[in-house]
């Protein structure tokens, strides 16, 4: 790792427990070694997995960042072992130095390498993981593993230390050894009986009615805003494929049928990708159910219409599309809008990869019918100038209802930061209601469909995400026509 970069590191201390986070940082500050590879060492304002998934406190540790980390130096997360860690690490900058119980978790982080994982959650566990990162030879230091006056100095993972950090480590020149420390100077170590840290999940993942969202609020919250909003039909479109479009649709349908569920009521996701209908791999439905023709035949001829498959819950309602179909009017479109009003309280549509036109084919028809029913717009980008231009495309069209863009951020910060996108994305920000951040899985949400696992299974960002979208909708304003 050191002759890897010529800028330094900057350890980010993300344990989960205040008093061990605080202990690792001065022990870590007291190392010869980290001031000589020009490194700092932070304690993160928030910790654990919500360092990287509370979205409700990214601002202001964006902030935090922006003001103590130098930009060249390499980040090296210090963090405990997590369930759902490993969904993390894919994709972003940095250094993972991982502590986990057991070696059936250590397996876990084989796959990743830029994840480094041993066993043990103690700072001094982690103090021995950043001298083989910095690759110092083990005899430059030896961590003592006894206590000189244990009676004086106890410490047993509940209490405050009272030795400085410094009297942890001794530092012994390259080759030399030490059988014992002078008794004037007695070390604390980690009891061996000290038990790991057991990490509690944060509450908003918590699989409860009550559980706190990444953005602050609870699904009883969210699915009051949603009610109160009243029925919304959220039109999905984009102007080129591969922008995510499908799986915003199937993510934000999935999370609104959750949350509804909490207070009686429903969502539904119809598949109005008349050219390419693909809702079956994203919410991994059962061949031989209703279609959006069926019900719309039975609609023309005043017929009950057959009961829709349900996915993930029992309050997302599905309507897939027949392969076969041709086209729709505008009088099937606004009939079949009012059939979903009577039913549901929040309608997500999937409309095809065309700018809506009436008059260039059924696809882009279908496109424009839905778009005139729509009560608010998710416009899917990536970060190429295609995608962008798209974007504008779409939002020069007249009298669109409130529009949120989803942006599938960059993995690397230096693309994140590139002024042109930079400059896009103002001008996308000037004219859209909302722009929400999705992480980049699209090799891992391919691989999803292909094995048949539902979108929301993919990685916890992405629920996060989806669930963003969700509160974006339901804080437009009506649509003002």
């Amino acid at each position: 790792m050191r002759a890897n970069r010529s800028g330094g590191y900057v350890f980010i201390v993300l344990l989960d427990e205040e008093r061990e986070a605080r202990l690792l940082a001065d022990l870590l500050g007291d190392l010869p070694a980290v001031h000589e590879d020009s490194s700092s060492v932070f304690v993160a304002p928030v910790r654990g997995l919500g360092f990287f998934a509370d979205g409700s406190k990214q601002a202001g540790l964006d902030e935090w960042w922006s003001s103590s980390v130098r930009g060249k130096a390499q980040p090296v997360f210090l963090v405990q072992d997590h369930e759902e860690l490993p969904d993390w690490i894919e994709g972003l900058d940095g250094f993972f130095c991982v502590g986990v119980a057991d070696t059936e978790r250590l397996a876990l982080y084989t796959a990743y390498p830029t994840a480094l994982a041993h066993i043990g959650v103690g700072p001094l566990d982690y103090v021995r993981a950043v001298l083989g990162l910095l690759e110092v030879p083990s005899a430059t230091y030896e961590i003592v593993s006894e206590v000189a006056e244990p009676a004086s100095h106890p410490y047993n993972g509940n209490e405050t230390p009272a030795l400085a950090p410094f009297e942890l480590l001794a530092s012994v020149s390259a080759g030399s050894s030490m059988t014992q420390l002078p008794d004037t100077r007695p070390v604390i170590v980690s009891s061996p009986a000290r038990q790991p840290v057991t990490h509690r999940l944060p509450g908003w993942l918590r699989r409860d009615s009550t559980r706190r969202a990444a953005s602050g609020g609870t699904d009883r919250e969210l699915a009051g805003a949603l009610t109160t909003r009243g029925t919304t039909i959220v039109a999905v479109g984009s102007r080129k494929g591969g922008v995510g479009k499908t799986s915003d649709a199937a993510g934000m349908a999935i999370v609104a049928g959750s949350v509804l569920d909490q207070v009686g009521h429903r969502a539904a996701i119809v598949d109005a990708n008349v050219a390419n209908p693909d809702a079956w791999g994203q919410l991994n439905l059962p061949r031989g159910v209703a279609t959006v023709r069926d019900v719309v035949a039975a609609l023309t001829s005043n017929r009950e219409p057959p009961r829709p498959v349900y996915a993930s819950t029992t309050a997302l309602a599905c309507y897939p599309e027949n392969r076969e179909t041709s086209e729709y009017s505008r009088t099937d479109i606004i009939r079949l809008a009012r059939y979903l009003r009577g039913l549901y309280t929040f309608i997500v549509v999937d409309m095809s990869n065309r700018l809506p036109d009436p008059t260039v084919g059924p696809d882009a028809a279908a496109a424009a019918y839905w778009l005139e029913q729509a009560d608010c717009l998710i416009l899917p980008t990536a970060s190429s100038k295609q995608d962008f231009n798209g974007v504008l495309d779409y939002l020069e069209l007249p009298e669109l209802p409130p529009t949120v863009v989803a942006y599938i951020t960059p993995v690397s910060r230096r693309n994140r930061e590139h002024p042109l996108i930079k400059r896009y994305l103002a001008a996308i920000g000037q004219r859209a209601h909302r722009v929400v951040n999705l992480p980049d899985e699209a090799d891992r949400i391919r691989y999803a469909g292909m094995e048949g696992i539902p979108v929301q299974d993919v990685s916890p960002r992405l629920r996060s995400a989806y669930r963003a979208l969700v509160e974006a909708v339901a804080s437009a304003p009506p649509p003002g026509r």
